[in-house]
């Protein structure tokens, strides 16, 4: 938002990119509410491939799209299922409808919001900051203009010029802003079930599935899982 923001501060109403997931769309209330007020013209499109990753207790699935001929990755989170929530199996999140270019015309150049002090649960890194401009396949830019900002830069920013921000996913608690901790509004997260994709050594190899209602065995092996020198974009 803060970005959105700046580019428009100076004149550049240029189309977005939406990373959407289609299950649990009240958590994107906010999104679509400043689409609307601010008439924005917004892609989304599917991934080209998809593929598991885990660390510890954090699950992520990693999306891979292509623009031009450039690749760019962004990861869905997971978080355990929630009863009063639909339900979501972290498999079907693999097995999303998938498409092998970006629909629209050619892009020369793409803004990105990341910020060095931001960092991946699972891969860690600096979210791919660590240049000014990224130059890519057929010569598309990636450019990071709020590289340098930290996390308060960015609230005090908001605070300073009103800017929209999503109360779902954030509150301001004894002075500072956080993410919720429960996520429900969270739109990085997907409350799924993951519980017959665990890779930790000591987890169980016979599962119950609460989407098939019974007992299966541990799909770790039949699902793909992000290779370790494949790079992404919070580490490359």
């Amino acid at each position: 938002m803060t970005l959105l923001h700046l580019l428009r501060r100076v004149g550049l109403n240029l189309p977005l990119i939406f990373f959407r997931e289609p299950w649990q769309p009240h958590k994107y209330r906010f999104q679509e509410s400043v689409i609307q007020e601010w008439d924005l013209l917004v892609y989304t499109w599917h991934p080209y491939e998809s593929a598991m990753q885990q660390k510890d207790d954090e699950w992520e699935v990693q999306n891979w799209y292509r623009i031009n001929n450039s690749i760019l990755t962004c990861p869905s989170g997971i978080t355990p299922p929630q009863e009063d929530m639909p339900y979501v199996c972290a498999i079907d999140m693999l097995k999303r409808p998938k498409q092998s270019h970006l629909l629209t015309e050619p892009i020369d150049a793409a803004w990105v919001g990341h910020k060095r002090c931001d960092s991946d649960p699972v891969l860690g890194g600096d979210a791919g900051t660590r240049v000014e401009g990224r130059i890519m396949p057929e010569h598309m830019s990636l450019l990071f203009p709020i590289r340098d900002w930290t996390h308060d830069d960015v609230w005090n920013y908001i605070e300073e010029y009103s800017v929209p921000w999503d109360k779902g996913r954030y509150e301001k608690v004894n002075g500072k802003y956080r993410e919720k901790p429960k996520k429900r509004y969270n739109a990085d997260y997907v409350h799924a079930c993951t519980a017959c994709v665990d890779s930790r050594e000591n987890s169980p190899k016979v599962i119950y599935c609460p989407k098939l209602g019974f007992e299966i065995e541990s799909n770790v092996n039949k699902v793909p899982w992000v290779e370790p020198e494949k790079m992404s974009y919070m580490n490359d």
